[in-house]
């Protein structure tokens, strides 16, 4: 409801875009992720370039007719990739400046920032073993025993490292989305997200829980939370003296001394306040490229 209140029209009227391009276009998590909005009257259409060419006027046309372009969660780094090689990513940053709505969670909030803390290394994030699993129906009982214990806690550990990744740079920041959640190499984000502010020391750090979303709208931010979820920012005791941590989101910086410094994130304000921008591009160090040129190799970018 949130994303179709920023159009300032009613559902009915309202048109919404799809870009499932970092699950790649895999029907079952598109309809987990459009299926509310059509309930509620939205129209919805798919642009899936994961697997096929699109003309450029072909995608021209879907990004301009949309009122909201909604990205699917899923591999950040494949998706960018593939955008920018198509010249979708363009498009993309165009209808961002032209006040269209822009939205998604995970690898579609991380991609319309500076960048962000991925699990883009993750195999079972990979092209070839997303549509065996899921369009090509060869999901055998071991890959649904790892789907099953995604957040890492059956202690079989996976062996593979969260990346930094890049994002479209509409907005400033470095996303860490989940959080509060440990994935299957067992790693918590949010350690992990520390020590990548470091390796990043002139980036602005923002992660948000995974039952939280941060909204942008014009000037001002706000922090959503999903009522009756467990979170990471401490409310203080409720009334039976039980601390309550409840969804939100953080900041994260490093100072001239190199200590990085977290604080929960106001829950509304001016955008002005809390993002900053990186004026010198070349402060970006890009010190997981090796890794990431590594995850482009074990997942190549369909080239049609």
């Amino acid at each position: 409801q949130a994303v179709v209140d920023l159009t300032q029209r009613r559902p009915q009227g309202v048109s919404l875009l799809y870009i499932g391009t970092a699950s790649y276009d895999i029907t079952k998590f598109r309809d987990k992720q459009t299926n509310a909005f059509s309930e509620m009257g939205v129209t919805v259409e798919s642009l899936n370039v994961a697997n096929q060419f699109v003309p450029i006027e072909e995608m021209e046309e879907a990004v301009d007719k949309a009122d909201i372009i909604l990205v699917s969660g899923g591999n950040t780094l494949y998706a960018v990739d593939r955008w920018e090689y198509l010249g979708l990513g363009e498009m993309l940053k165009g209808a961002a400046g032209r006040g269209k709505v822009v939205a998604g969670g995970s690898a579609g909030a991380i991609c319309w920032f500076d960048g962000g803390h991925s699990d883009s290394a993750d195999p079972d994030s990979y092209r070839l073993s997303k549509l065996n699993e899921f369009e090509r129906n060869a999901v055998s009982s071991s890959n649904e025993t790892k789907r099953n214990n995604k957040d890492g806690d059956d202690g079989n550990s996976k062996d593979w490292e969260y990346i930094r990744v890049e994002g479209l740079g509409i907005w400033p920041g470095l996303i860490c989305p989940h959080y509060d959640r440990i994935q299957s190499n067992g790693v918590p984000r949010m350690t992990d997200f520390d020590s990548m502010m470091k390796r990043h020391p002139y980036e602005l750090g923002i992660g948000i829980d995974h039952h939280a979303a941060l909204e942008l709208d014009g000037e001002d931010f706000r922090i959503l939370s999903i009522p009756g979820q467990k979170g990471s920012v401490e409310l203080g005791d409720d009334a039976d003296g039980n601390g309550q941590a409840v969804p939100g989101a953080w900041l994260k910086y490093v100072d001239d001394d190199g200590t990085l410094h977290s604080k929960a994130c106001p829950w509304s304000g001016k955008v002005t306040e809390l993002l900053q921008m990186v004026e010198d591009a070349q402060k970006h160090l890009l010190l997981d490229q090796e890794k990431v040129e590594l995850c482009r190799k074990e997942n190549p970018l369909l080239r049609d």
